[in-house]
């Protein structure tokens, strides 16, 4: 036990309380790494109804990242839930939805290269960069850079 809780330690019923609670965390942990986190599912849960559940999560997640840059499942079409499928399945949620979707939209540009949708993703996620490349005149690569 850490020496956070010693001062909640009284006496043995104290003690036990304590125990439960850093148990009780312990088990959370462990399911939500499995809700959201593909981790094995816990003793005592049924794995049949964490993947149920984890399905679930991750359709609201995909949903909720698809409400916020609708432009995604527009531009990724059939491609978007199988695409968030494969994104969210080694990443849990952190930062918030809006880093979410972005980040999802960067992964796609990674994971599919080939992709038909690639460049009005890109544009999407770099709209100043690509409407000045089309406005500036392009320099040649080898040209000496100015003394």
């Amino acid at each position: 036990m850490s020496e956070q809780h010693e001062y909640l330690i009284r006496d043995r019923a104290d003690a036990e309380l304590a125990l439960a609670r850093v148990h009780l965390a312990h088990r959370q942990e462990r399911l939500l790494a499995a809700l959201v986190a593909a981790a094995p599912p816990p003793p005592g849960f049924d794995p049949e109804q964490l993947r149920v559940q984890a399905e679930g999560l991750r359709a609201k997640r995909r949903e909720t990242v698809g409400h916020l840059l609708p432009e995604l499942p527009e531009l990724l079409g059939p491609d978007f839930a199988p695409l968030f499928a494969r994104y969210a399945a080694g990443r849990p949620l952190t930062g918030g939805y809006r880093a979410d979707a972005l980040a999802f939209a960067e992964w796609a540009l990674a994971a599919e290269p080939a992709a038909r949708w690639q460049p009005a993703l890109r544009r999407l996620l770099r709209p100043a960069a690509s409407r000045w490349g089309r406005l500036l005149p392009r320099r040649a690569r080898s040209a000496p850079a100015h003394p």
